[in-house]
């Protein structure tokens, strides 16, 4: 049973209205030790005394008097003595009915007041549980959303890959079918034996493709990076590109500057964004045709 329908079960624990499971529920947790429970408890109990205490017989001051009277009857006590006592016991006896009546009104009252107190005990608990249940299902809803975002703009980035996948593939398809056509195929080198790479160049078009598979994933902060090696100005930067699995990569690339005769082909690893002259390894390297 949860913390909270314990303490809905506290006023009726003080009025000693429990019984079965609910009342070794509530005994074993309150020895677990739960000071907040027993404190409301307590408090209640002292209400329940406050009402027992209204609503108790008045019959001791009648007790009291006739025990006077016994032992002043037993000591030989005057007539005037006697009927002194007797006096103010009519008195008394006359006072009571009056007492009594406001003790019952008083009991009525304290008896309303924890009808009152524990209903409004119960009001105000479950109008708490249904606030945390609510704001639970709000929480929920909102992860859920947020996750569907998130998928949503995954789908998205996949789908713009695909996009420039497929463009990359139908510029590839045109340049092969152009009449100038010019392929310049690289070889693997010691950092990726099972690599492959094809450079395809139309000088008409002036648009250059390149096609690699079998390269190690693109350590971050690191991009590959693709050169011409020319006669006039040595290595000229043509593409950069990002390898994120076993995929074929197909990426655009520029053709070798006009005018200037392309003597090789190069792939290496760069920093991030590449650089003007190759400073890493290089991967593929092939003779242009």
């Amino acid at each position: 049973m949860e913390h909270q329908e314990i303490k809905d079960l506290l006023p009726l624990a003080a009025l000693e209205r429990l019984e079965g499971d609910e009342a070794q529920a509530v005994s074993e947790h309150l020895g677990a030790g739960c000071d907040e429970c027993e404190a409301e408890l307590r408090a209640f109990r002292e209400v329940a005394a406050s009402l027992a205490l209204a609503l108790e017989p008045v019959g001791s001051n009648s007790r009291i008097m006739d025990r006077l009277q016994e032992r002043l009857a037993a000591s030989g006590a005057s007539a005037r003595q006697l009927g002194a006592i007797r006096s103010i016991e009519k008195l008394t006896r006359a006072g009571r009915s009056g007492l009594t009546g406001w003790r019952v009104a008083t009991g009525i009252a304290a008896t309303a007041f924890i009808a009152v107190s524990v209903f409004a005990a119960m009001v105000i608990n479950r109008a708490a549980r249904s606030r945390v249940e609510f704001e639970q299902e709000i929480a929920s809803r909102e992860a859920q959303l947020r996750e569907l975002r998130s998928q949503l703009t995954s789908s998205g980035k996949q789908v713009d890959t695909l996009e420039r996948v497929l463009n990359d593939r139908m510029r590839l398809e045109q340049i092969l079918l152009a009449p100038d056509l010019r392929l310049t195929r690289l070889v693997p080198l010691k950092p990726a034996p099972r690599g492959a790479g094809l450079v395809a160049v139309s000088e008409a078009n002036r648009a250059a493709l390149i096609q690699v598979s079998g390269l190690p994933p693109t350590p971050s902060g690191k991009t590959y990076e693709l050169w011409w090696i020319t006669r006039e100005s040595g290595p000229v930067r043509a593409a950069l590109f990002q390898v994120h699995g076993p995929h074929t990569v197909v990426a655009a690339a520029e053709p070798p500057p006009a005018g200037q005769h392309a003597l090789l082909g190069a792939v290496t690893l760069e920093p991030a964004g590449g650089t003007n002259s190759p400073t890493g390894a290089m991967y593929l390297k092939g003779t242009v045709d």
